[in-house]
């Protein structure tokens, strides 16, 4: 049997996606566990980012995971992928990985223009250096757009999926239609991945992070 750990900064409805997506690919038999600091992500964005003390409850959340004896531990907040880096590389005992690696490496491999959009401005930088450097490591030339959509992570947060998606959309139409890969930053913005489809071209490639991630755990486990 397999074991994977999740680590979240926030609450909501993705790690009941995520365990799904991931037992559809990997088989019923996965064994998951998920762990999370449910204000974290936004004492983040307060903070325009992570400091000492949040680097502090970071740290408690993947000390907590390197108990579980998990075959692989993810990171499902790309706004801390930087931190799961280096963790990573401070514990080579164990097993860690991005969860927003899998596209991020796929734009970095097949796209010529691709749009990085999130609804927090904390989110579009790390994942953007990230398919730069991938793209950079495979000796490639990628173009790279980041797109923060104003309002829709506070609406996302209150309940009004409607207005975030109608933000999303509008955002979508106006800085996407010449790219050839867009990449949805945070995995919660899967949510809106059929109502972005429906505005863009049809061969535009659209990627969100949990359904990316699980397709890449086939080959990886």
């Amino acid at each position: 049997m397999k074991r994977i750990t999740v680590i979240y900064t926030g609450m909501g409805s993705l790690p009941n996606d995520v365990e799904k997506l991931f037992k559809q690919e990997l088989g019923g038999d996965l064994k998951m566990h998920h762990i999370l600091d449910s204000g974290l992500i936004g004492d983040v964005v307060a903070a325009d980012g992570l400091t000492p003390q949040l680097e502090k409850r970071l740290t408690a959340l993947y000390d907590a995971a390197a108990t579980t004896d998990a075959d692989l531990i993810i990171g499902a907040c790309s706004s801390i992928g930087g931190f799961t880096e280096r963790y990573a590389a401070e514990h080579p005992e164990l097993k860690l990985l991005r969860i927003d690696y899998p596209m991020a490496r796929y734009a970095a491999e097949n796209g010529k223009k691709v749009v990085v959009m999130a609804t927090l401005a904390t989110t579009v930088a790390p994942s953007t250096e990230l398919v730069q450097r991938l793209a950079a490591e495979l000796g490639r030339e990628v173009e790279t757009v980041g797109v923060t959509v104003p309002g829709a992570f506070q609406d996302l947060i209150s309940g009004r999926l409607a207005e975030a998606t109608e933000k999303v959309v509008a955002s979508a139409k106006e800085t996407c239609m010449d790219a050839d890969i867009i990449i949805l930053a945070q995995a919660s913005m899967a949510l809106f991945k059929d109502a972005i489809r429906s505005v863009i071209t049809p061969e535009t490639q659209l990627l969100e992070s949990p359904s990316t991630c699980a397709a890449y755990l086939k080959n990886l486990l």
